[in-house]
């Protein structure tokens, strides 16, 4: 029960970022699209410092939620954003 509740956890965060980054992609929004991005890489990059040095926060629990929730939102949300780009290149060639 527990592997089907980390793999709800973890698509749940990908698929969140993945849609939304899409339709701001898409609606060209593409700056607070690259925002969100950079906020979900910052968050990324200070979880695993934190798991590696004394930084007020637990390392285990640090390393899990890296693992757990910043890594798969990176992935989609990276993904997402791609993907709206090449539907809103699509859209324009369309006019």
């Amino acid at each position: 029960m527990t592997q089907l509740l980390v793999l709800g956890v973890m698509l749940i965060g990908a698929a969140a970022p993945f849609a939304l980054l899409t339709k701001l992609m898409r609606a060209g929004h593409s700056g607070i699209a690259l925002t969100i991005v950079a906020v979900i890489g910052a968050v990324f990059v200070i979880l695993i410092y934190a798991s590696g040095r004394p930084f007020g926060i637990d390392p285990v629990f640090a390393m899990t939620v890296a693992m757990l929730a910043c890594v798969p939102a990176l992935l989609g949300s990276t993904a997402g954003a791609f993907l709206g780009w090449l539907l809103r290149r699509q859209d324009d060639r369309r006019i």
